[in-house]
């Protein structure tokens, strides 16, 4: 019988798990399927040092090739997953060949948001969520001139200090704050004032309407038939000009694959609280999935490199544990076995509920975030000394929930440690 295990996905979430299952005894084979040419890499680094030039593609591999091969974990390189065909428990992939599964997991990853107004077709418009995105983002520096940013989220602001090395820097936010979903207005203003000292213009409640072309393109355009941008229209009519502009306007889940497969979706993948989907089979980890939060209180998806790299360390375990030789599940149940509830000690595992965190480093900026807080909930500043060392705790119904830390990372581990307990 096969006993394979098919990750769609080659990211920070599949990579963990695939090496997951090697460290807890897996010892059928493993399937990492991944899009890109590269081997699996980090990601945060790309809008930090990796722009900068401090850190090569070679420093962001996630484990070498030859690791991974003596491992026994097989990469599918520049290969897309075409089909989940769950009545065959078979993936067809983009090369034409298909790989029968015991277990999938989805860590498929999500895609940056696209703009759409007259001009989001010019050429010069970045997003940063690839090696390859920045390259062509350095490349592009190099030839000076205004960067436009639009979107004032995490991955703006880390790249946009170091744009302003090269140029006028404007950052354009339709909200009425930078990092409105995720932050407190205390740690928001204090990171804008940051970013103010640095030459960076932050305009917050500019809404986009279009883009113009230029009538000369400092870098060249793209193809010889595509203009290059040259202005960015806000709603009052007022033309921003920019060489160039970069784009993070949010995500969106890559959940296309689970939902041709019949898989209930809608913001994600959704999963219940083990990361399973309705198909005891298939899960879902990463910024992909959307599943039950403890600490918001509600369904949602995480994006961060905690949340991929422990949602995989769990689900490795869980289907390690499932799914092994002498484990419950090793051939199908029916349809209706799969939708009666789980009974047996062996068949539940506690839910996924680590404490979730973040981080973002915004030159000498380290901004951290213990917990989730949601745009509701209370701020209250503990701690606010010169030089930018900052602390707020986050209350929902009087209880902390999240903390939020720059340049203060004893408060944040305290913060981390704390909330381990938080809705037991």
């Amino acid at each position: 019988m096969t006993r394979d295990v098919v990750i769609i996905g080659a990211g920070q979430a599949g990579l963990t798990a695939a090496v997951s299952l090697r460290e807890r005894g897996w010892t059928g084979g493993i399937h990492l399927i991944g899009d890109e040419a590269h081997d699996p890499y980090q990601r945060p680094p790309l809008s930090k040092g990796y722009l900068s030039g401090t850190e090569s593609a070679l420093d962001l591999l996630l484990r070498a090739p030859e690791a991974l091969e003596r491992d026994g974990i097989t990469q599918h390189r520049g290969v897309r997953a075409e089909e989940l065909d769950r009545s065959e428990s078979v993936v067809r992939l983009s090369s034409g060949r298909s790989v029968t599964y015991t277990a999938v997991i989805l860590a498929t990853g999500s895609a940056p948001r696209r703009l759409t107004v007259p001009g989001s077709e010019l050429g010069g418009i970045h997003s940063v969520r690839t090696i390859v995105d920045v390259d062509a983002l350095r490349a592009d520096l190099a030839h000076g001139g205004p960067t436009v940013f639009i979107g004032g989220g995490f991955l703006n602001l880390e790249v946009a200090v170091e744009a302003a090395k090269f140029g006028p820097v404007t950052v354009l936010e339709r909200g009425s704050q930078i990092l409105g979903r995720v932050l407190s207005p205390a740690a928001a203003a204090a990171l804008a004032g940051y970013h103010a000292e640095k030459g960076v213009d932050i305009r917050c409640e500019a809404r986009v309407v279009a883009l113009t072309a230029a009538s000369q393109c400092a870098a060249g355009p793209d193809s010889p038939h595509v203009p290059c941008v040259g202005g960015v229209t806000l709603a009052d009519g007022s033309i921003v000009p920019a060489a160039r502009v970069v784009l993070a306007i949010g995500a969106e889940p890559r959940d296309e694959l689970a939902r041709a497969s019949g898989l209930e979706t809608g913001g994600g993948v959704v999963v219940r609280g083990d990361l399973r989907t309705a198909d005891e089979r298939v899960y879902a980890i990463g910024d992909c999935a959307r599943f039950p939060s403890t600490y918001a209180g509600t369904e949602m998806r995480v994006e961060s490199v905690q949340n991929a790299t422990d949602q995989a360390r769990y689900v490795a375990g869980v289907i390690a544990a499932r799914f092994s030789e002498t484990g419950p599940f090793t051939e199908p149940r029916s349809e209706a076995q799969q939708r009666a509830p789980l009974t047996g000690a062996s068949d539940v595992p506690a839910p996924y509920r680590e404490v979730p965190w973040f981080w973002s480093t915004q030159g000498d900026r380290r901004l951290q975030i213990a917990g989730i807080a949601m745009p509701g909930d209370d701020a209250r500043v503990l701690l606010d000394e010169p030089g930018g060392k900052l602390v707020v705790e986050r209350l929902r119904a009087g209880e902390v929930v999240a903390v939020e830390t720059i340049n203060a990372p004893g408060p944040h581990m305290r913060a981390r440690r704390a909330l381990a307990s938080y809705g037991l």
